[in-house]
C-alpha cells in the first residue's frame, strides 16, 4: 500500500531567463512557483479518501482493517447498511429501475456527506432516530478503531488497545455523532468499505468530483472461492 501523502507529485515550472534583464537573477524560485501552482488547488480536498468496493465474502473486511489500523485514517464499516435498511421496505417487490435509481442516489449522497465528515446526514437513515445526535444503533460501530477511541470514547484504558468489536460497544456505550464528526475531521483520510453498490460505474459522480480526491479499490475474487465461503 502506497504511503499516504497530502501533496501530489508534480513538475514545477522553471523560471524563464528571457524575462530577466542581463545579469539579473530570476525573481521567482522554482519552490515559489510550486507554491503558487499548488495554491490553485486550494479549493480541492487535501485528503485522499478511499472507497473499498466489493461483493460479500471477497476479503473486503480484511482489506478495510488494513486501513483501519492506520492512525491517520477514519474508517467506517458498511454505512450503506442504514440506507438499505430504511429504503428497501418502501420499494416494490420487483425492485424497478426507478427503485434502483433512488437507492443509488441515496447511497451516493450519504457517501459524499461522510467523506465531508458530515455524520449528521446519516442520522436520516438510522432507526430509531438518534436523540441529541446520540445513538446505539450504528451498524458495526466496533469495527472502526476511530469510533472506539478518544475523543469519541473516553471509557477505555491503556489495556484496551486490542479491544474486540463487541467489547467496544459495551464499554463505550452510545455513540455521540458530534464527537465522531470531530474525530473524522482530525484524521487525514476517510476510508469506507461497502458491498451494497453493484457496479463501480455507479460511483462515477463521486470519483470524478475533484473536491473529494477519491480513490476506489475494487476487490475481485474467484467466484468459486466466494461460493465456498458462503456455504
Amino acid at each position: 500500500i502506497r504511503t499516504f501523502t497530502t501533496k501530489s507529485f508534480q513538475m514545477c515550472p522553471i523560471p524563464n531567463p528571457a524575462n530577466c534583464s542581463p545579469g539579473q537573477e530570476p525573481t521567482d524560485s522554482p519552490d515559489r512557483l510550486c507554491e503558487d501552482s499548488q495554491s490553485l488547488n486550494s479549493n480541492f480536498s487535501r485528503k485522499t479518501h478511499i472507497l473499498i468496493l466489493a461483493t460479500t465474502r471477497s476479503g473486503s473486511s480484511f482489506v478495510g482493517q488494513l486501513f483501519n489500523q492506520h492512525s491517520d485514517v477514519f474508517y467506517l464499516f458498511e454505512p450503506l447498511y442504514h440506507v438499505q435498511y430504511t429504503l428497501l421496505p418502501k420499494m416494490t417487490q420487483n425492485k424497478s429501475p426507478a427503485d434502483r435509481r433512488v437507492m443509488l442516489g441515496a447511497s451516493r449522497d450519504l457517501l459524499r456527506s461522510l467523506y465531508d465528515c458530515d455524520l449528521y446526514f446519516m442520522e436520516n437513515y438510522i432507526k430509531p432516530q438518534p436523540i441529541n445526535h446520540t445513538t446505539d444503533r450504528l451498524f458495526r460501530r466496533g469495527a472502526s478503531k476511530a469510533l472506539c477511541s478518544l475523543p469519541v470514547c473516553d471509557a477505555l484504558g491503556s489495556s484496551d488497545i486490542y479491544l474486540e468489536e463487541g467489547d467496544c460497544v459495551k464499554k463505550c456505550g452510545s455513540l455521540n455523532m458530534t464527537l465522531a464528526m470531530e474525530s473524522c475531521k482530525d484524521h487525514g483520510h476517510v476510508a469506507i468499505k461497502i458491498v451494497r453498490v453493484p457496479e463501480v460505474n455507479d460511483l462515477r459522480a463521486l470519483v470524478e468530483d475533484p473536491r473529494l480526491n477519491l480513490k476506489v479499490i475494487q476487490l475481485v475474487r474467484d467466484p468459486r472461492g466466494i461460493l465456498a465461503s458462503r456455504s
